[in-house]
């Protein structure tokens, strides 16, 4: 009998608790190009992960990781060298929710681990990320400007969850890069569970 009352006191905790999680597996991809005296052209492909929490208290909390492989080449003058490189990314948020809406601010980090015809560097950076979910129905759109304190790889992204009839989760981002010299472009699948 006592094993009955634990369990219908801790069923219930668990069920509010874990209905407001969502993992996601996602597929990534990544192009950048910029053209001038030194021409630069990539694209990354990789997988990766992401945690979403939206709490009852109106805490929000969010992390993903991922790793993409990239195939560049750099051209001076008339001359072409090419080089692999594998980008490490990890990111955390920390937002409130105020109705329908959850601001949040996160921060980054991206390491980039070269290994080319000219050099074999390995170069990491930390970035502030803004931005909101906005929640409608089976939906969550999300915006986030990306390195808000870097003029060179700010981005702006969209995105989208949507929950299926069942406890699957669909979702989708595209950003694009605000720098000026550089042509960029990043788009995310995700799929998932809320559980």
């Amino acid at each position: 009998m006592k094993c009955l009352l634990v369990v219908a006191l801790v069923l219930p905790s668990f069920c509010v608790i874990a209905d407001e999680r969502i993992i996601l597996g996602s597929f990534e991809r990544e192009t950048a190009e910029s053209e001038g005296a030194e021409s630069n052209e990539s694209t990354s492909r990789g997988f990766g992960a992401r945690y979403y929490d939206f709490s009852d208290e109106g805490l929000y909390l969010g992390a993903s990781f991922a790793i993409l492989s990239e195939d560049s080449e750099e051209c001076f003058q008339s001359r072409c060298y090419s080089s692999d490189t594998t980008v490490t990314m990890f990111s955390a948020e920390l937002g409130r929710d105020i109705g329908s809406w959850t601001p949040f601010i996160g921060l980054n980090f991206v390491n980039a681990a070269i290994d080319g015809d000219i050099v074999s560097t390995s170069v990491g950076s930390w970035g502030v990320d803004v931005g909101s979910w906005v929640e409608l129905d089976n939906f969550k759109l999300r915006g986030v400007i990306n390195n808000i304190e870097d003029n060179v790889d700010r981005t702006v992204i969209g995105g989208i969850l949507f929950q299926m009839n069942n406890n699957f989760v669909l979702g989708a981002e595209v950003g694009m890069l605000l720098g000026s010299e550089v042509d960029g472009s990043r788009f995310s699948l995700q799929f998932g569970m809320k559980f």
